[in-house]
């Protein structure tokens, strides 16, 4: 049932009219002036688009100022400024940015000749408007920059205050991950054509991926975003896709990344890989095409469509001498795109856009390789789509209504199949290894989201107004968690075969029930929905205090239903300075307040490992629960008189009411009353100067404090103990029993039954929980960086783009980076501070491309950057928290901090060269390219060996060399390796 504050912003969008400027269209305005300075009233000013024929005609005001608003920004535009007695002044090229407006003051005279300009806010200018930092990224400069699998999400890597993320999620999706600002990877916000571009299940990236063919421009916003942007604590990226013109265009794309080119990664061989992420082979095949042109003779109705499809084959090493060799995985994936623009009239415009981005992987984050067979391999399935509706209307020269109405569907938005859907078999066989087959841990989970949006930009004499709403209304769940959970068929486990090989995973072998060892399997629940309502009202004044200096001030208000928070308002405020007024030289700087989504797939957690979810029990040989024979299994129903096995739970803040039926929660210690949404205090101050024709150099200082950083905590935890050195040189490691029996919880019952728990052995009863993890909203972190960039605008030959970051980040949990436990659940807070996992203190990017003669063209991305912090571990359990084994070593008396490992440098250098060749006529061209990704090979690594050990020194290989601090290996831990792409695209 939706609340009344959703109804009330429901009306307010249905019913109000509110005119806006959203991140796919800009505006246009200035002045224009006679030869004496004075005003020129009622001068006519005529915008033409160059590639689709759109105009629009405005009259200038008593002040001789105009403003067009709503302009879309495909192609360029043509500004003619005319008056009865003056000559008419044309500016002709002018290339809007999205979201932003770009000032164009104009000096008419009275006769033809030189007319004054003075043009500033577009492409490759100052902007002395607004202090957001960021970069902007034509269709040129995306389609010149080598990218491996042309992925559109590698493209904000191109400014150095962006850092890849590598996780799970980089394995099995078919986008790149990446931080900003000390954010998690989750925090980074899409919007495309001004709709809302992210997945509220688990913004892992894009709700639906884009052909690079489809990007009209990709605006990366870093910091200081006006109160138009919200549900993120990270960076925004506004992409614009492209709109067909008034001629017909077009392009066929064919891509080779063969194998046999590509250089291998570090630290293994096919011999000894341990892991299905130890690719030893790599090879990809992808067809792009796109086309576009006017519909109708009117000039008025436009299309563009682009598709993609890849083949990607990845080899595994599988060492087990069960079944050595190499697996095969198959990734196929495919993207389809296609708007229709349509200008009703001069003051009307329309526009559909549709995509669907599908694909499946065959063997997802390496689920087989290393002793794991293809016989438990899954294969993992996603596809999603977006329909979105826009409409501009012009209400006045001052008014324009930007409304945007999208639905997305993901169907699935993750599904996980095994091969072989059964019981699990698990058989060791003695000298030779494990042998598994079966599982039935699956997964499907589906997301369908509404959106509605509505946006204002007035211009009201020195203040450039707007106003917005926005309602996304999302509906996600299904069966399973992310990766597959529970085992509701059945595992069994057998005692060691010494027989031969084939024997052992013989039938006869596997159905005879005394050959098994212990059964498992899972009972309860593994489904739930979630219905989650995101919505927000802003105000933003770009006010125009004095001639040189603009002041920025906003107010958001956002709310998820999903959370508890209800007083989530975000204020922002900025300023910008053109010294000397002449657009060349701008002080900036801004603060603002940002919240961030809290993913709705945390529901998972809380309902299926909650005390109402699911459960594995297990039992030995003649023990109740044991299988009668291979073929009962799975049971039908939780055995009869048989003891329940103690859980470890994970609960929802603010639910003391309904998980009081289970326990109390007043015995627990640091449970929330609610769950709220994260947010950040950030600011920024810099300059930005024009140091000659087309050159642009940056330099900001950037902060950031994020507060109510969401972390798993135990609150029913174990009391702290002081951890010593035992006779044998070990660190001591208390066990799980003996750290049960401390829990607030379990001392409260054995106090209500009389009796004292045992330490040393656990014996019924006992209660039935132990762990019990509940999102506590403690983590906090900060964020210094300094940025420095200096660019070249694209000109007939050349575009640049240098960036330097030089930063620290700090925090007492990583967002967003599953399997964190602290040392002591105990001390969450400052014990815990330290580096943030993706703390790199220094990266430089440089990219661009320079058009040779002879029509070659050469380019590429140098990417240096300082090494990565990893955590130092004992590899034990030494606190009791079962499952917990991120404890960190006894070093000299204390317990070292989080994070304080140290790991290489990283160095890549991606060049490219092509070169066209007219085929008839130059408006048939075929232009051959080759990439040659990290030419030079080298490991770049971003996961380390943080193993301490539970003794007083770290291990050491049979040379005496210490193991900690060594690169770990497969894709998971190392950037790719070298690899060439051979490219040939057909454009007509």
């Amino acid at each position: 049932m939706i609340s009344r504050s959703i109804k009330t912003v429901l009306l307010f969008l249905c019913s109000s009219v509110l005119v806006a400027q959203t991140a796919d269209t800009a505006t246009i305005l200035g002045q224009v002036l006679d030869p004496t300075q004075a005003a020129v009233v009622g001068a006519q000013v005529i915008v033409k688009n160059s590639q689709t024929g759109l105009h629009r005609t405005v009259q200038t005001d008593n002040s001789g100022k105009f403003s067009i608003a709503g302009l879309p920004v495909a192609g360029t535009y043509e500004l003619c400024a005319s008056k009865s007695g003056f000559a008419d002044a044309r500016v002709p090229e002018i290339a809007l940015l999205g979201g932003r407006q770009a000032t164009v003051n104009v000096r008419l005279n009275v006769s033809a000749g030189a007319t004054a300009v003075e043009v500033t806010g577009v492409v490759g200018e100052v902007l002395t408007d607004e202090p957001q930092l960021g970069i902007r990224i034509g269709t040129k400069q995306a389609q010149e920059t080598p990218l491996l699998n042309r992925r559109i999400t590698y493209l904000p890597l191109l400014n150095s205050a962006n850092r890849p993320a590598i996780n799970q999620g980089d394995v099995f999706m078919n986008e790149n991950l990446f931080t900003t600002a000390g954010a998690g990877r989750r925090q980074t916000s899409f919007e495309i054509d001004g709709s809302d571009g992210n997945d509220s299940w688990g913004r892992q990236t894009i709700f639906t991926n884009l052909p690079l063919a489809s990007v009209q421009e990709m605006t990366v916003l870093e910091n200081a975003f006006s109160a138009e942007y919200g549900a993120t604590t990270g960076g925004v990226v506004n992409i614009v896709t492209k709109s067909g013109g008034n001629s017909f265009h077009g392009e066929v794309l064919g891509l080779f990344r063969p194998s046999d080119t590509a250089a291998k990664l570090s630290g293994f061989t096919a011999q000894s890989g341990a892991s299905g992420n130890d690719i030893t082979s790599d090879s990809l095949k992808q067809a792009s095409a796109a086309f576009g042109g006017p519909l109708g003779k009117s000039g008025r109705t436009h299309f563009f469509l682009s598709g993609e499809y890849s083949w990607q084959d990845r080899g595994s090493p599988i060492i087990s001498p069960v079944a050595p060799g190499s697996f095969e995985g198959h990734y196929r994936g495919w993207l389809a795109f296609a708007r229709l623009d349509h200008q009703i009239n001069d003051r009307n415009n329309l526009f559909f856009r549709s995509d669907v981005d599908s694909f499946h992987d065959t063997n997802p984050n390496g689920a087989v390789g290393g002793n794991n067979l293809p016989t438990v391999d899954r294969i993992f399935k996603r596809r999603t789509y977006s329909e979105e509706f826009g409409e501009t209307a012009v209400l006045t020269s001052s008014l324009v209504n930007n409304a945007r109405a999208q639905f997305q569907l993901a169907s699935p938005i993750t599904q996980f199949d095994p091969v072989i859907f059964s019981t699990q078999f698990t058989v060791s066989i003695a000298g030779v290894g494990n042998f598994v087959t079966g599982t039935s841990q699956s997964a499907e989970l589906q997301n369908r989201q509404y959106d509605l949006s509505d946006t204002l930009a007035a211009s009201w004499g020195r203040h450039q107004m707007r106003f917005g709403a926005d309602v996304l209304r999302s509906h996600t769940g299904g069966n399973g968690k992310e990766f597959g959970g529970p085992s509701f068929l059945g595992a069994f486990t057998y005692k060691s075969c010494i027989l031969d090989t084939a024997t052992c995973e013989s039938p006869t072998y596997l159905d005879n029930i005394a050959n098994v060892n212990s059964y498992t399997q899972s009972y309860g629940n593994a489904t739930y929905t979630v219905d989650d309502t995101l919505w927000a009202l802003f105000v933003q004044d770009d006010f125009r205090l004095q001639p040189h200096l603009t002041v920025n001030l906003g107010l958001r208000y956002e709310q998820q239903t999903f959370t508890d928070a209800r007083k989530d308002f975000a204020p922002r405020a900025g300023f910008v300075y053109n010294i000397a007024g002449t657009g060349k030289t701008v002080v900036r700087g801004g603060f603002g307040i940002y919240y961030s989504q809290v993913v709705d797939n945390s529901e998972a957690n809380y309902a299926l490992s909650g005390p109402t979810g699911f459960f594995n029990f297990t039992a030995s040989a003649g023990q109740i629960g044991f299988p009668s024979s291979v073929s009962a299994a799975p049971l039908p129903a939780f055995p009869a008189g048989a003891q329940a096995p103690v859980r470890n739970l994970y609960i929802r803040p603010g639910r003391s009411s309904f998980y009081n039926q289970f326990f109390p929660t007043s015995g627990l210690i640091g449970y929330p009353a609610a769950l709220l949404n994260p947010y950040s205090e950030q600011w920024t101050f810099g300059v930005e100067q024009q140091l000659a024709a087309n050159w642009l150099l940056t330099m900001d200082y950037v902060g950031s404090h994020t507060l109510r950083i969401v972390r798993p905590l135990d609150v029913d935890p174990p009391v702290s103990f002081v951890r010593t050195i035992t006779a044998a040189g070990t660190q001591f490691a208390r066990t799980a029993q003996a750290a049960n029996c401390t829990r607030p919880l379990w001392i409260a019952f054995y106090n209500q039954l009389g009796t004292a728990c045992n330490p040393l052995k656990a014996s019924n009863p006992q209660p039935a929980f132990a762990q019990i993890l509940s999102d506590v909203n403690d983590g906090y972190s900060f964020y210094h960086a300094l940025d420095v960039s200096l660019s070249h605008r694209f000109t007939s030959r050349f575009l640049m783009l240098a960036s330097y970051t030089w930063s620290h980040a700090t925090d007492n949990v990583d967002p967003d980076v599953p399997g964190q436990s602290p040392n002591d659940p105990n001390f969450a807070g400052r014990t815990e501070y330290g580096n943030a996992i993706f703390d790199q203190r220094h990266r430089f990017v440089l990219s661009g491309f320079y058009m040779a003669p002879l029509k070659i063209t050469v380019g590429g991305i140098v990417t240096l950057a300082s090494g990565l912090p990893y955590n130092l571990t004992t590899g034990a359990n030494n606190f009791g928290d079962p499952g917990a084994t991120a404890d960190r070593p006894f070093i000299n008396g204390v317990i070292v901090g989080r994070n304080t490992g140290l790991g290489t440098a990283i160095y890549d250098v991606s060049p490219m060269i092509e070169r066209p060749f007219a085929l008839g006529s130059e408006r048939v061209q075929l232009t051959l390219r080759v990439e040659a990704l990290n030419v030079f090979n080298h490991a770049n690594f971003v996961g380390f060996n943080g193993l301490y050990g539970n003794g007083s020194t770290p291990p050491t290989d049979a040379s005496g060399r210490s193991l900690l601090g060594v690169p770990l290996v497969g894709i998971t831990n190392q950037l790719p390796a070298r690899s060439l792409q051979f490219q040939a695209r057909l454009n007509f």
